[in-house]
């Protein structure tokens, strides 16, 4: 199956002078935590796209407060945007990328097994996005 490449429109979220912020994409074409985030109140996408934008406009070793963006798997480099009750994984390339993979509302103070379950879709998207960049296959040639 060959993959299908969305629109670059639909894929950066932001491009600022440290980061680029992309929306991951699966080898069918579909942006999970984008669709998620078009279906979240225009208050909440605000504030996603402001802590998304304060990162990317900051040099690396910039750090938000624990309460807005943290760290969820070590081993994996799994970080989360946390704008609200909404957390959107995440992870940073080698290229100085943040690619959102996926997104879930939170409803408990500890990590419930369904939020675990979604930690696991962004461990698989990241290695997904590896694989496919290191065979070229990620990016559209241009």
């Amino acid at each position: 199956m060959s993959p299908i490449y969305p629109r670059p429109e639909d894929i950066l979220l932001y491009d600022g002078p440290y980061f680029s912020v992309e929306w991951y994409y699966t080898e069918s074409g579909h942006l999970p935590a984008y669709d998620y985030f078009r279906r979240m109140p225009e208050a909440d996408q605000l504030r996603l796209r402001l802590l998304v934008k304060y990162m990317a406009d900051s040099p690396h070793g910039t750090r938000l407060p624990m309460n807005l963006y943290r760290i969820e798997d070590r081993a994996e480099r799994i970080f989360a945007f946390k704008p609200r009750a909404e957390r959107f994984f995440n992870f940073t390339t080698d290229e100085s990328a943040i690619i959102i993979t996926n997104a879930y509302h939170k409803h408990a103070q500890r990590m419930s097994r369904a939020d675990l379950d979604q930690l696991q879709v962004a461990v698989r998207s990241r290695r997904d996005y590896m694989r496919r960049v290191r065979e070229g296959s990620y990016y559209e040639a241009q």
